[in-house]
């Protein structure tokens, strides 16, 4: 900020230039001072007021301004000319209110007399939430209980180009698991909901199994907040608020009437469906996927360019992936002009070698080693393994390796002898090893 000239006192002399002695918290609300910023300091906002405001504090010396820098998780440059202070501004000692965001701050005040800088005052702090913030906010397939994408601020879901229009949304937190959270949706379909158990979604859930929500089109906002207690109660976390839109676009050119998958014994995966109209459409590209996310193209077929006939379409994936007991099909259709739309997702559960299934442990023979374990059942991608003591006391859980082999720390743990218990697709497997 440019200087203005020094005002003269006497005979070569500047007027004396006021100082920051320290800033202090406002409840912007009740316009009580809470404490003083000291460097460093952490605010909670889990204990705090729901709004505040932030005072810089002179010297007594007269001031004509005071230049104000936030930086941080939130950006603020503001002059302020009249007592009080206010990094957020007042009218008359009535603070305007301020509800920071979480993260890291740098915070510096500079006063000017005369057009002389009396020097700047410097503060960081940082503002957490002890009870909670959402992290995120995923579109679910209600069908599946599968993941579908992230839903962002100011995205617009497009029901005809989703895998389903059986959704609900699920709210990530942080910690994972608080008192209780509540989802306030407006629009079209009003809903409020309280969740007081993981996962937390917006139309509820029973342990993991989501009912659907078929949204209408529309504007919507979704705000979640976060509570330390059960039902909605005791101290209200990090509100998050989100704005959303819901369209429905006009029918594809090719209508897809029918698409199954069925396992062929060990071997094969057959594929078959069927189109009742076809516009401009240049081919069909299998694609195949382990957990229903990511998917990758295994095949192409191509496709019958414009027709009203009804077409009738087979692929065989004949190169299974070993080990793996559950696979997930789509197809993406692709028009003559490189646009593309995806069908809905089948799930295949193929039949693994009988007779071939073993829970392997390789207990460790010196101090600070890890257990190794191998396991040669068939795979859904989604096993866990658990660690018991003798008496049945459950130590750990770990999610099962990508091909079955890994490795779980047990240094700490006393001499005796544990048990390692898995289940998969094939069915219940244990087995005991002995730390010495």
């Amino acid at each position: 900020m440019p200087l203005m000239p020094a005002a003269l006192v006497g005979t070569g002399t500047q007027a004396a230039a006021a100082t920051i002695t320290s800033f202090t918290l406002v409840d912007a609300f009740t316009n009580r001072d809470l404490f003083e910023l000291t460097p460093g300091i952490v605010l909670d906002l889990a204990g705090l007021p729901a709004t505040l405001n932030i005072r810089a504090n002179t010297d007594g010396t007269p001031v004509d301004s005071v230049v104000f820098a936030l930086t941080g998780a939130q950006v603020r440059n503001h002059v302020e000319r009249i007592a009080p202070y206010a990094l957020f501004s007042d009218l008359n000692g009535d603070y305007f209110p301020w509800s920071p965001p979480l993260g890291s701050y740098s915070l510096r005040a500079t006063p000017y007399t005369g057009g002389v800088d009396g020097g700047p005052l410097t503060r960081s702090f940082s503002v957490i939430n002890s009870v909670g913030f959402v992290t995120s906010l995923v579109l679910v397939n209600a069908d599946t209980d599968l993941d579908i994408m992230a839903v962002t601020p100011g995205m617009t879901l497009d029901l005809r180009a989703l895998p389903t229009t059986r959704l609900n949304i699920r709210a990530n937190i942080s910690p994972t698991t608080v008192g209780s959270v509540t989802f306030d949706l407006t629009g079209p379909q009003p809903l409020f909901n309280i969740e007081n158990l993981v996962p937390y979604a917006l139309v509820s859930d029973f342990q993991g199994n989501y009912p659907a929500w078929t949204p209408v089109s529309g504007s919507y906002s979704l705000t979640v907040t976060p509570f330390s207690a059960g039902g909605g109660g005791g101290v209200p976390g990090s509100v998050f608020t989100l704005a959303f839109s819901v369209v429905n676009s006009p029918a594809l050119p090719v209508r897809l009437t029918a698409f199954a998958a069925e396992a062929q014994g060990t071997a094969a995966v057959l594929l078959r469906w069927a189109t009742a109209t076809e516009e401009n459409n240049r081919e069909f590209v299998v694609q195949r996927s382990f957990d229903g996310r990511e998917f990758t193209a295994i095949g192409r077929v191509a496709g019958h360019g414009s027709t009203t006939m009804p077409q009738a379409y087979t692929f065989a994936d004949k190169e299974l992936p070993a080990r793996r007991a559950l696979l997930y099909y789509r197809l993406r259709q692709v028009d003559t002009d490189g646009t593309s739309t995806f069908s809905p997702v089948r799930t295949v559960t193929a039949k693994g070698e009988a007779g071939k299934i073993a829970l392997q442990i390789m207990a460790p023979d010196q101090p600070g080693m890890a257990l190794r374990y191998q396991f040669t059942g068939p795979l859904l991608g989604a096993e866990q393994v658990e660690m018991y003591s003798i008496m049945g006391q459950r130590l750990g859980k770990y999610r099962l390796a990508a091909d079955g082999t890994g490795s779980i720390p047990v240094d700490g743990l006393p001499t005796g002898t544990y048990v390692l218990h898995l289940v998969s697709a094939g069915g219940h497997y244990a087995s005991r090893f002995v730390l010495r």
